[in-house]
């Protein structure tokens, strides 16, 4: 996930309280699944499209990785999938992803969780959520580290061995992973830990995250109904 370079860029989206932008999303992700529209599907990319304008590369990116998952939608057109569906599909993909985009990703990991335990969702799933971020990155820096390591003992590319020594080095990751989250549950308990995460950031709802959300559930309805 993209949560932390861009969240002190200063801007009117980024103003928005961190509840608003959550529930906005949330309806505007199910506008772009049940509408049956692509003028409006299409409407609701550009727009999302130039609120990410300043950051149009990264953008460009993250679309890239996103639309790697509709190769197989364009491949089943030569199965007998209309092509007018698949650029539906895709297109309806890639509305969600710029609204996930320019309403979730630039929020920090501390406000997207704030946020959640202010709407009252389950503490557990916060917590969660938290703990499995964290220790993404911690894995995964642990398996570069790991294939680095294997690479600069076995030269062999596209051998046997290296795949063996490949299955090897992933397979003790995930298993000092199960150790890890061991030693960090008890140091955690040990520190007075209850299951949630303290909140401390402070909210503070205004008119402007009133007239954004009546925005957003004008356009969600609008979408719907097309």
């Amino acid at each position: 996930m993209y949560l932390d370079k861009l969240e002190y860029k200063k801007d009117f989206l980024r103003s928005i309280d961190g509840r608003c932008r959550f529930i906005s999303a949330a309806l505007l992700l199910t506008a772009a699944v049940y509408t049956t529209s692509l003028t409006a599907l299409s409407t609701m990319a550009v727009c999302c499209l130039l609120l990410l304008s300043r950051e149009l590369r990264v953008t460009a990116l993250r679309l890239l990785a996103v639309n790697t998952l509709m190769l197989a939608v364009w491949i089943s057109t030569l199965f007998g999938l209309s092509p007018r569906s698949a650029v539906f599909y895709t297109l309806r993909l890639n509305a969600a992803a710029l609204v996930y985009m320019s309403l979730i990703i630039p929020m920090s990991i501390s406000e997207l969780a704030s946020s959640m335990a202010k709407l009252k969702i389950p503490e557990k799933l916060i917590s969660l959520f938290i703990l499995t971020y964290r220790y993404i990155f911690l894995m995964s820096g642990r398996l570069s580290t790991a294939l680095v390591s294997m690479r600069l003992r076995s030269p062999e590319n596209g051998t046997f061995y290296m795949w063996r020594s490949f299955a090897a080095v992933f397979a003790s990751t995930m298993t000092a992973a199960v150790f890890r989250s061991r030693r960090v549950s008890l140091a955690m308990i040990s520190r007075g830990f209850n299951g949630a995460f303290p909140i401390t950031r402070v909210f503070k709802w205004r008119t402007r995250d009133t007239v954004f959300l009546t925005l957003c559930v004008v356009i969600s309805s609008f979408m719907i109904l097309q």
